[in-house]
């Protein structure tokens, strides 16, 4: 049981690490997209207004909800396999 604990710990602050560098990989890809969007469009208004208008729409996006899939599918795949090879 403590092996399962410790494996769970050490999984959770894993996946807490690639779930941060995840989050800032595809923030930073969508910034540049915005960038370039501003550019190809005329480059009308203030930039950074621009980019930060489509950063806040973003975030209210379905997209970063996404990358919680990061924590949800590792886990159950890892408790299905540990209750099949215990407990069956």
């Amino acid at each position: 049981m403590f092996g399962f604990l410790r494996f769970f710990v050490v999984g959770f602050v894993g996946l807490t690490v690639l779930f941060i560098l995840l989050t800032i990989y595809v923030r930073s890809l969508t910034r540049e997209r915005l960038e370039k969007e501003w550019v190809e469009e005329g480059s009308i208004g203030a930039r950074d207004d621009y980019v930060q208008k489509g950063m806040d729409d973003y975030a209210q996006s379905i997209r970063p909800k996404l990358l919680l899939g990061v924590y949800i599918l590792p886990m159950i795949t890892f408790c299905v396999i540990f209750y099949m090879t215990n407990f069956m």
